[in-house]
């Protein structure tokens, strides 16, 4: 057994027979998952079994830009599609202004300050891009900024987006806000900004990251709610790039470290995932926005009793269970 400790997450790394030979939840008091790495394909049926969650790594949240914004709005659920048009009415009125600008060093600073203080607010936040800068600086033309300022021209939010010409994607690498842009009103804004240049540029697809598949630490469920209901399905990684992502099979024995309710998004199928599929899946956007190259379900995870599972339903997902983890 090897242990680890990310950012107070602790993880108890080990192979298939030690995780089926042991009761870990007696464990809790010294490891928060029990993580098993790139399962055999054989293992995974008897790490199901075991209660183990077979799922990939990382995910990257994808949606089809389609041929307009209406386009785009009117294939999300009515509540989404309200939420959004309200959003741009209510920004409008408040003289904000969102656009897109050149990666360049005043541009990309400017942003880094907003960037680094909305990551000082998160819990367990990293602030990764402030270290990526002369990367950025060295690659601007595969680079766009997304900006939003204030009636009074204060910068109040922006993305740092990457051109994918290969995969024909704009990939919002890092956004960030003001401490007062809490409602989601400013986010939406800027997201369908860098789908509107998506468009422009000739890119089939707009990315809105990769998170954690277990969404309760540095990702937090919240987030999984949003992406989904903005029209994004979210995509094995390395199924995209077989160097971005793995598999693992990992049991939650303890929510010390993670947020009550956690989501855990894993396989719902009995075979390892195959990167081939990734290619032709992302050819042609599919019309139907749920259609997945892999089947996903989730596990929601809560020492409070079960949640209502309606919060975390996606049409993308073939089914959402619940767990009860002992406090």
């Amino acid at each position: 057994m090897e242990m680890t400790n990310d950012s107070g997450l602790r993880i108890a790394h080990v192979d298939t027979d030690e995780a089926l030979g042991r009761d870990w939840p007696a464990y809790r008091q010294d490891a928060d998952v029990i993580r098993v790495r790139d399962p055999e394909a054989a293992d995974r049926p008897l790490l199901r079994k075991a209660g183990f969650a077979v799922k990939p790594s990382w995910l990257t949240w994808l949606a089809p830009v389609r041929a307009s914004e209406e386009d785009f709005l009117g294939r999300l659920g009515r509540r989404a599609r309200k939420n959004a048009r309200h959003s741009l009415r209510t920004l409008r009125d408040r003289g904000v202004r969102v656009g897109v600008h050149p990666l360049d060093a005043p541009a990309l600073d400017a942003f880094l300050v907003v960037y680094d203080a909305h990551m000082s607010r998160l819990r367990n936040g990293v602030p990764y891009a402030v270290g990526m800068r002369e990367q950025f600086l060295e690659q601007a033309d595969g680079y766009f900024l997304v900006r939003a300022t204030d009636a009074e021209g204060v910068l109040i939010g922006g993305c740092v987006c990457a051109l994918d010409t290969a995969d024909s994607v704009v990939r919002i690498r890092f956004s960030a806000m003001a401490a007062e842009e809490r409602n989601g009103q400013l986010v939406r804004a800027m997201y369908l900004m860098a789908c509107q240049e998506a468009r422009e540029r000739g890119h089939r697809w707009l990315s809105l990251g990769s998170d954690p598949s277990l969404y309760g630490h540095v990702a937090q469920p919240g987030l999984f709610i949003f992406k989904s209901q903005f029209g994004c399905v979210p995509v094995p990684s390395q199924l995209l790039d077989p160097e971005d992502g793995s598999d693992e099979a990992d049991l939650v024995v303890s929510l010390r470290a993670l947020t009550d309710p956690s989501l855990v998004v894993a396989y719902d199928t009995e075979r390892p995932t195959d990167p081939t599929k990734g290619e032709s899946w992302m050819s042609a956007p599919p019309e139907d926005t749920a259609v997945l190259p892999v089947p996903l379900r989730m596990e929601i995870l809560s020492a409070a009793g079960v949640p209502d599972p309606s919060l975390y339903t996606a049409a993308f997902l073939s089914r959402v269970d619940s767990r009860v983890i002992a406090p």
